[in-house]
């Protein structure tokens, strides 16, 4: 008499006994199964679970659980019967990510490794493979069992009609379920050339490639090449047999199964409940009672097997990931809604696939959250800087068994890449990275306009001019030609800066024509143009034909003096001790340490002048300077901004006195302003005021003199490009009601 498993009644926690203490969140997120009870990592027996679900989904839900929850702690001390057992596939002492990262590059191979090591344990303990003192009847059942369970579904019929006898010396209890994965079906299948022909999506592996395997050996002359197996069969009338088991349901289980189970959008249990006038306990009783009748049906019955393997052969064809619009259209039967339940059986298959979690329109194998984060970083090192080659970008994504059919969608869902000109490129998160990206692409450098055209994003062409004059990665190579810096070449500065490192280049002395003659040749500008600007300030003649830069006493440029003094430039504003300020609204650019464009009568006010040295600027948390090329520009005030606290949507003013910068932050205010007090406040004045006030304040503000008139302080702050005070200052004046 064979002596049962001595270890039958061992659960997930007994072997795992983290389990017992883990967040249960996390645990149901990377183990619940529709299949299976709730929680039934505690007390469930593994045997049973296995019967449901099949030994191997079981331990690839282990090692999921392991690589996510545990990655740093022993493999021996998070599974200590490791220690006892011993498994030749891994080393106890080593923790759960080393095991994974020796495994590949993969989040799959990780997995793949460490579910052999747990199904390596599933079979010491329950005994599988492990010599044991029986019956000869006892060993012959054992051997029916196994060869059921894993006979291909297109195993010949003799082969099945000799197990049938088999079977038939069995003395199995008449309540033992089928011990068999839901994902295989044991079922006698019709033979493949009776099957209907439906729509199938390219395998994902060669060992499901269309062709006919025994011809290819023969025209490549190859002698007893091992034949592919073929990929599993859809079921010729999935809707009818679904139909056939839902038509056995009442109408709590109908309504459970339709507005729970098979909804992206389930109602609450609470409301269920109310609707049944039963608990919501009860209500979750149910649920799980319709989900272990469909667990059952898929294991005893002989509709439900056939189900399985129709589940199966849709998980092949969709691999890794796929979308649920192409489960609807692998099989006629999958577009038609189940009445009953209210749901189209594409949906129902999409939910049950084995191993798969739909996560919004798509459906990943194993555990998406981290597919997705491996994913993203390898497509990153690949396609960041350059764009990748769509056919090494489809190489990728067979690494992970992505079909080449959806990857362009799939990664334009792990954020930021698109398919472009037969590549793969990386998008980016700002505009920067966007505009580098299609320069990238162009693979030369390009106008501003033809940037600006190829983004199509509605970003106004200024608002793009500014952040890439500010971007270190772009290289301008010519008056309007920009590429990335890290092509190398020579940078074009300003016709004058130009002028100026021509005459440097040769030893400080040059000949007028030779500058102009080289200048027009390597940009776009005319010897002309060059001339005039030869004979401005900045340059002093030597000799006939000849100039340097102007060094002496007398010869430096007179002071710049702007368009606009301060007084008449946009934001900026008088603060009771006379000291000038400029407010910035603060972006997240400017919090990642951006610099950003000052408008010319600030950035002279506080000693800065085109195309001369930095000014450099220490403040309390470091130092930044302000640059002039083609226009005035702050370096990174991110240390600053820091230091007081700031946060996206703050608005800052800044001042410079002495080479000294000091910031003062006006937070966003809590509750609404009226348009008085929003245009005061816009201007750093933070008290309640009427709108007489406001125009009397506004006024000393911006330097006008007292007993102005509103509308001719509308006027002035128009002018000066204050439109945003303006508007709601008139909004005050009006009496109108403020639109925030």
């Amino acid at each position: 008499m064979t002596s049962p498993a001595p270890y039958t009644s061992t659960s997930l926690a007994d072997l795992l006994p983290a389990v017992r203490y883990a967040d249960p969140q996390l645990l149901a997120a990377r183990l619940e199964d529709v299949r299976l009870p709730l929680g039934w990592w505690h007390a469930t027996p593994l045997m049973e679970i296995e019967r449901v679900i099949g030994a191997e989904a079981l331990s690839h839900q282990v090692a999921q659980a392991l690589r996510s929850l545990w990655p740093h702690v022993e493999l021996g001390d998070v599974v200590p019967v490791l220690r006892l057992l011993g498994a030749p596939s891994a080393e106890p002492g080593k923790t759960v990510a080393q095991i994974a990262r020796e495994a590949g590059p993969g989040v799959v191979d990780g997995d793949r490794v460490l579910a052999a090591v747990f199904g390596a344990i599933l079979d010491r303990l329950h005994q599988r493979g492990v010599p044991r003192e029986e019956s000869e009847g006892a060993r012959v059942r054992d051997a029916v069992s196994v060869i059921a369970r894993w006979l291909p579904a297109d195993a010949p019929a003799e082969v099945r009609a000799a197990l049938a006898v088999l079977q038939g010396l069995e003395e199995q209890p008449e309540d033992e379920p089928v011990p068999l994965p839901v994902a295989v079906p044991e079922a006698v299948e019709e033979p493949a050339e009776e099957q209907p022909e439906y729509a199938e999506l390219p395998a994902p592996r060669e060992a499901f490639d269309d062709h006919e395997p025994a011809a290819e050996a023969e025209e490549q002359n190859v002698v007893d090449a091992p034949v592919p197996s073929a990929a599993p069969a859809l079921m010729a009338e999935p809707f009818a047999a679904l139909t056939r088991l839902v038509g056995g349901w009442d109408e709590r289980a109908l309504v459970i199964a339709g507005q729970r189970m098979f909804t992206d959008e389930p109602v609450k249990l609470q409301d269920l409940g109310e609707r049944f006038s039963v608990s919501r306990e009860r209500v979750r009783q149910l649920e799980r009672a319709v989900a272990d009748s469909l667990t059952q049906w898929m294991v005893a019955d002989e509709d439900g097997r056939a189900f399985a393997g129709h589940l199966a052969a849709v998980a092949e064809r969709l691999g890794t990931v796929g979308q649920v619009a192409e489960v609807h259209a692998l099989h006629p039967d999958h577009a038609r809604t189940v009445e009953a339940v209210g749901v189209p059986l594409g949906d129902i298959v999409a939910r049950l696939l084995p191993g798969g979690t739909l996560v919004g329109t798509w459906i990943v194998q194993g555990d998406a959250a981290a597919l997705r984060a491996v994913m993203q970083e390898d497509l990153l090192a690949a396609c960041g800087d350059t764009p990748l080659a769509w056919d090494e970008a489809v190489a990728l994504g067979q690494r992970y068994g992505v079909r080449r059919e959806v990857l362009a969608d799939w990664a334009a869902d792990l954020g930021r890449f698109q398919v472009r000109d037969g590549r793969l490129l990386y998008w980016g998160r700002s505009l920067n990275d966007r505009a580098a990206a299609v320069l990238a692409l162009h693979g030369e450098p390009m106008s501003m306009e033809d940037i600006h055209g190829q983004l199509a994003d509605g970003t106004a062409i200024n608002s793009m001019r500014n952040q890439i004059w500010t971007d270190e990665r772009f290289l301008r190579v010519d008056r309007n030609l920009y590429g990335l810096r890290a092509w190398g070449g020579e940078e074009y500065l300003g016709i004058r800066e130009m002028i100026a490192r021509e005459i440097a280049n040769a030893g400080g002395e040059a000949e007028v024509n030779a500058i102009a003659e080289a200048l027009s040749a390597r940009f776009d500008v005319s010897a002309a143009s060059v001339r005039t600007n030869l004979g401005g300030p900045g340059f002093a003649r030597t000799r006939r034909g000849w100039v340097r830069v102007a060094d002496q006493p007398g010869e430096q440029d007179a002071p710049y003096v702007p368009r606009n003094d301060v007084a008449g430039t946009r934001r900026c504003f008088v603060g009771a001790d006379g000291r000038w300020w400029y407010r910035v609204e603060l972006t997240a650019d400017h919090l990642r340490g951006s610099g950003f464009p000052v408008p010319a009568g600030w950035a002279a006010h506080i000693g800065g002048a085109p195309h001369r040295d930095p000014v450099l600027l220490r403040h309390e948390a470091g130092e930044t300077s302000l640059t002039w090329r083609a226009q005035p520009t702050f370096g990174s005030v991110k240390p600053l901004l820091e230091h007081i606290g700031a946060t996206a949507g703050d608005q800052v003013f800044l001042n410079v006195t002495g080479g000294h910068l000091s910031a003062l932050r006006l937070p966003t205010p809590a509750d609404g302003l009226g348009s008085d007090g929003g245009a005061a406040r816009l201007t750093g004045w933070t008290a309640a005021v009427t709108p007489a006030e406001a125009v009397e304040v506004i006024a000393r503000r911006i330097g006008m003199e007292p007993g102005q008139e509103g509308q001719a302080l509308l006027e002035r702050l128009v002018e000066r490009g204050d439109k945003d005070i303006a508007e709601l200052l008139e909004r005050a004046l009006s009496g109108a009601v403020p639109a925030f």
